[in-house]
């Protein structure tokens, strides 16, 4: 599991124009109505001004990947994550469980 997000490290970076002072990115992918739903949203920040960021195709595959590894003491896989990287190199994947909130939103709407 630390290799995948190491990979996804490295393909996140090919992503995000430097300088930048941190990178978060809020992902989800869920089932649910016979579909798979993937968002994510994903932002650079420079002096608090916040920027969007693309994702590339091989982050987003790393991050499905590392989706059907469930972490260490769990029994099911994380449903959407928060990850954040500091210009120092201190990160922190957040995994979390449950109807992921853009995709509640989405379900509220029909």
């Amino acid at each position: 599991m630390l290799e995948l997000q190491e990979q996804f490290i490295e393909a996140l970076l090919e992503s995000v124009p430097e300088p930048w002072e941190r990178v978060e990115v809020h992902y989800e992918r869920y089932a649910w109505g016979g579909e798979t739903s993937e968002k994510y949203i994903a932002n650079r920040f420079l002096h608090e001004q916040r920027t969007d960021v693309d994702l590339t195709l091989e982050a987003l595959e790393t991050l499905q990947t590392l989706q059907e590894h469930t972490p260490a003491g769990q029994r099911e896989a994380w449903t959407w994550l928060l990850f954040r990287l500091d210009a120092e190199g201190r990160y922190h994947f957040d995994y979390r469980y449950g109807v992921p909130p853009l995709v509640a939103k989405e379900m509220a709407a029909q």
